[in-house]
């Protein structure tokens, strides 16, 4: 285990636990959590976690019978494009954690607790890979998007759902009904 800084690390030392528990605040850089044997990146189809951004790791380390538990949240900011029209989108994930470190865990349910210290990195990657978004990510801008293509655009109607045919499909009705109803009571 090579010198980090404390301040920057995701290394836990076990004899920092020698009253049972501790708070661990910590920023690391996303790079810190690319695996360096692989090509992996943090991504997900479109939507990636910058290697040059900044993951803020908050944890309650508490040493438990066979182990030590981590309970807190990670939070890190993403970016992707548009679903839509590719416009470059930035947002942000906070995801709350709960796993236990075990010197010889059960595979899938828990981390490796090493005899000195708990590397809190594969929990941190794996907590941010299951956050990033998977699905369509939408622009913030008004249907029809300013950015689309003539030719997409057009396959827009007025409430945003894709229609080339230019009628509504009638089983939507009773939705758009109660929308209206809800708009305009006060």
């Amino acid at each position: 285990m090579k010198d980090r800084d404390p301040e920057r690390s995701l290394i836990v030392p076990l004899r920092l636990l020698e009253r049972g528990q501790l708070r661990w605040s910590v920023t690391v850089r996303a790079s810190d959590l690319a695996e360096a044997d692989t090509d992996d990146d943090l991504r997900i189809a479109d939507v990636e976690l910058p290697l040059n951004s900044d993951v803020r790791v908050e944890l309650s380390l508490e040493l438990i019978s066979g182990g030590v538990s981590a309970v807190g949240r990670i939070t890190a900011g993403w970016r992707g494009p548009c679903a839509r029209c590719w416009t470059p989108l930035d947002g942000g994930i906070c995801a709350s954690v709960r796993e236990v470190f075990a010197a010889e865990p059960c595979e899938g349910e828990q981390y490796l607790l090493h005899p000195e210290h708990a590397d809190l990195a594969p929990m941190v990657r794996e907590a941010i890979l299951l956050e990033l978004p998977i699905e369509a990510i939408a622009c913030p801008h008004p249907d029809p998007c300013p950015n689309l293509p003539p030719d997409l655009a057009s396959a827009y109607d007025d409430s945003g759902h894709d229609d080339p045919a230019g009628a509504a499909d009638p089983r939507w009705r009773p939705l758009e009904a109660l929308r209206r109803r809800q708009a305009e009571s006060p």
